[in-house]
């Protein structure tokens, strides 16, 4: 019998939830990083300011790029279907 893991391009509900609950943990973070840095005597530097930057664009670049690319397969739709309402 085929592994569906490698035949299949789609995502189990359960992984597309669990990289959701990481972009939520990854979105915490960042809360926390920039409450603290407002709390500072001094204002961020350049390599703090960095670090935040860097770890959104890997958030949306990795796991939510993903979930919604899983959720989108689940739904039968397309992510970027310019048809999708936007707010």
């Amino acid at each position: 019998m085929a592994d569906k893991s490698k035949d299949s391009p789609e995502m189990s509900p359960e992984k597309a939830l669990g990289l959701l609950a990481e972009v939520r943990n990854r979105l915490s973070t960042v809360a926390w990083a920039l409450h603290g840095m407002h709390h500072e005597s001094e204002p961020p530097g350049p390599d703090d300011l960095a670090a935040v930057e860097q770890l959104v664009s890997d958030t949306i670049d990795g796991p939510l790029d993903e979930a919604c690319a899983a959720l989108g397969t689940l739904l039968g739709l397309d992510a970027d279907d310019a048809n999708l309402t936007r707010h």
